[in-house]
């Protein structure tokens, strides 16, 4: 449905370049209307700009209404490692308006969906669906297999916006309008930062700046998220007549869970079945931040949390697997990786410890993510973690709820 041109051989540099991406016609799951695809080559070493190349996966949803306006939509996934065109289907119904005029682009960034997608699964069975966030022994045979092929040190931030803009070259867009999304604003803003000319307009929701250290302020932030919504639960007659102590009890759940005594079947991905287990308060602590980050998910967690007080630990045990299944379906985990470990001298473990200290999730995260880049290797810097100054009109868009 859509041409693949490798190119491999140095000879080919030139053309390489220069190329521009022929689409044809193609069917991109949740889309009903017209989408056309193409792959357009990079260099995996843009600097020598010879060598192994990488394709990047385009689908391009025409403009319905002609003369369409010369500056399209592009769409940045979050993650790290989430694919743009898994999100095909709600691109085109929320931007409905949009496309009537305008395209709408979806590029998978290297290492993301269908262009080359450094994928590894991490929860395979029962006890990895119940353990860390970041495993240690997959992380490592991750890192094995995917560094015979792949240069793990270029999918980073910087690197994939200049392969962005190269694909928005040989798209013939002289600008561009871009829509991202939690990483994806962060991607946005390097973009701006390096290809400012390229771009008319901006729109990041669940904005991450660039100042942001890793995942420094996952506990704060999840704890702050946490009690809004235990405020708007006491503020709501239904929901605080339902769980008067909804606190209390999720307080109480964290006591059992650090003393070993939450436990859950856990369905196995490995064999079918469930395994009994037990469940950790980094467990619990890191899935509640997963469903914080989705209203639909988010209302859900007073009858989560009251239905675990009570002792039944099922719709705790399905968020968990839920959760985990859907990082292990949707996320590259090796772009994910190469991607947040490239903050990894920036995170602190002591200052984590230090002022997460009585947080639902502590220094967890912090934790999890320094063991996984001492295992993953280092990541040099190439992202700036400096403010963007620009002229371009940008709109920033950050829930309260959302941690």
């Amino acid at each position: 449905m859509y041409r693949v041109v490798a190119c491999f051989a140095l000879a080919l540099a030139p053309a390489l370049q220069s190329q521009t991406i022929s689409l044809s016609p193609c069917t991109i799951r949740g889309v009903e209307r017209e989408v056309r695809c193409g792959v357009h080559q990079v260099f995996e070493n843009r600097d020598a700009k010879s060598g192994r190349t990488i394709p990047i996966f385009v689908a391009v949803l025409p403009a319905l209404e002609s003369p369409a306006a010369p500056d399209p939509l592009f769409f940045l996934a979050g993650g790290p490692g989430q694919a743009a065109t898994d999100l095909a289907g709600f691109a085109s119904t929320a931007f409905a308006g949009v496309g009537r005029n305008r395209d709408i682009v979806l590029v998978d960034l290297p290492g993301t969906g269908r262009s080359g997608a450094l994928s590894c699964r991490m929860f395979p069975t029962a006890r990895d669906v119940a353990g860390d966030f970041y495993p240690i022994p997959q992380i490592r045979a991750c890192r094995d297999s995917l560094s015979r092929g792949h240069d793990l040190k270029r999918y980073v931030t910087a690197t994939l916006m200049d392969d962005l803009d190269e694909v928005r070259a040989a798209l013939g867009y002289p600008r561009i309008n871009i829509y991202g999304t939690s990483y994806g604003t962060r991607a946005a803003l390097e973009y701006l930062r390096r290809h400012g000319d390229h771009v008319r307009t901006m729109a990041l929701k669940a904005v991450v700046p660039p100042a942001m250290r890793g995942t420094m302020g996952y506990a704060q932030d999840t704890e702050r998220s946490l009690h809004a919504l235990f405020q708007a639960c006491s503020s709501d007659p239904a929901c605080s007549g339902a769980y008067p102590d909804l606190e209390a009890e999720f307080l109480e759940v964290l006591r059992r869970a650090d003393q070993g005594a939450l436990r859950g079947s856990v369905p196995d991905p490995a064999g079918g079945g469930t395994v009994e287990l037990p469940l950790s308060r980094g467990l619990v602590a890191s899935t509640i931040l997963g469903l914080l980050q989705n209203s639909n998910s988010a209302v859900l967690l007073p009858l989560m949390v009251h239905r675990t007080f009570r002792g039944d630990t099922a719709l705790l045990v399905e968020a968990i697997a839920s959760y985990r299944r859907g990082l292990d379906a949707g996320i590259g985990f090796g772009m994910h990786l190469s991607v947040m470990c490239e903050d990894a001298d920036r995170l602190n473990l002591a200052e984590a410890a230090r002022n997460d200290r009585g947080t639902a999730l502590g220094d967890y995260r912090v934790a999890q993510l320094v063991a996984a880049c001492r295992t993953w290797g280092p990541i040099p810097r190439r992202t700036s973690t400096e403010p963007v100054r620009s002229a371009v009109p940008v709109l920033l868009v950050s829930g309260t709820l959302d941690p």
